[in-house]
């Protein structure tokens, strides 16, 4: 409905109504005179309800006075500025959390138990608190709280009792050659099956072993030293460390391998066989000595008694005159 308002001009009249607030009137001109066919209604509700302006003691609530635009039998919250401020209403009002502040009772969370086995005692904490209109709390003392106060410490019972943790003996080390890992086992022996984790001893630990770094090494059998008949071979033993390939002394001598070892090729001829020195003097005429063949066997064929075999003295004729000699010089 329209009618002519006091300042002469046309203005919208809506009739405005909600069961929260009542019936109102609400009445709005237009800031545009120029206005497309499909016109606009600007006018001012009340949209909601603020907050209390208190927690407790008696405070009040406001509404919120909005802007809105009906359009095509919609409405939507705009800027103040389509409405005009002179015809805002003022908020409505009403009282809130009458009820008056008071002191009271402030309580924690209660505490761990004294003691992890067996009975203990465990406490809270409890103080007499005063709410402000604002809904802060401020301590007070205690004789303005009415009631008892609050037990600040009760009885407990630990669970965790600590009977001995049972651990077995610990394992080989994990390497026997640099930094490794031993473990063992450990339970708990209290007859509740319960015992304090944090007292519980490690299971793994680091460990290290240096006891098996060096083993000997051996490279390959040498030819047998006779074409025929019986003769020697040899190989390189050394004590070496198992990751860095360097030579040591910390070889067990019980466990070093064999550098020599006896070979055989077959019976030789009787041409060979005539060789074989009877005589000592008669090797020492009939045999012109150049000094040792093989200096490496020489050594090794002398301890093995083979020196009296013509073929051994002449490869090691010098080593066994040697022989002969002390041999001859002790007969005396």
């Amino acid at each position: 409905m329209e009618k002519e308002s006091p300042t002469r001009e046309k203005a919208d009249v809506l009739l405005f109504h909600d069961q929260s607030y009542g019936i109102h009137y609400e009445y709005t001109v237009s800031l545009n005179t120029t206005q497309d066919s499909d016109e606009h209604l600007y006018i001012w509700t009340h949209s909601s309800w603020q907050d209390c302006t208190v927690k407790c003691g008696g405070g009040e609530r406001r509404t919120v006075v909005s802007c809105m635009r009906i359009a095509n039998k919609t409405m939507e919250v705009i800027n103040d500025s389509y409405c005009h401020p002179e015809n805002r209403p003022l908020p409505q009002l009403r009282l809130c959390n009458s009820h008056p502040c008071q002191y009271r009772w402030l309580t924690g969370e209660w505490g761990s138990c004294s003691i992890s086995c067996g009975k203990g005692l465990q406490q809270r904490e409890v103080v007499c608190v005063y709410h402000l209109q604002n809904g802060s709390l401020i301590h007070t003392r205690d004789l303005y709280c009415q009631g008892g106060k609050p037990p600040v410490l009760q009885y407990c019972k630990g669970h965790l009792c600590l009977t001995v943790w049972e651990a077995s003996e610990w394992s080989k080390c994990s390497s026997d050659c640099g930094q490794g890992v031993h473990k063992r086992t450990v339970s708990c022996t209290n007859h509740q099956g319960v015992c304090d984790p944090l007292s519980q001893p490690t299971q793994e630990e680091p460990c290290e072993d240096h006891s098996k770094c060096y083993e000997w090494k051996t490279g390959d059998w040498s030819k047998c030293s006779s074409s025929c008949g019986k003769g020697l071979q040899s190989r390189v033993v050394q004590c070496m460390h198992k990751l860095t390939g360097r030579h040591g002394n910390d070889c067990s001598v019980t466990l070093r391998p064999p550098t020599y070892r006896p070979c055989h090729h077959g019976t030789c001829n009787d041409k060979v066989n005539v060789n074989t020195i009877t005589s000592p003097r008669l090797a020492a005429l009939t045999y012109k000595c150049m000094g040792d063949q093989w200096t490496v066997y020489c050594r090794v064929i002398r301890e093995k008694n083979l020196c009296q075999d013509m073929r051994w003295y002449q490869r090691c004729c010098e080593t066994c005159r040697d022989f002969y000699a002390r041999k001859m010089l002790n007969k005396s």
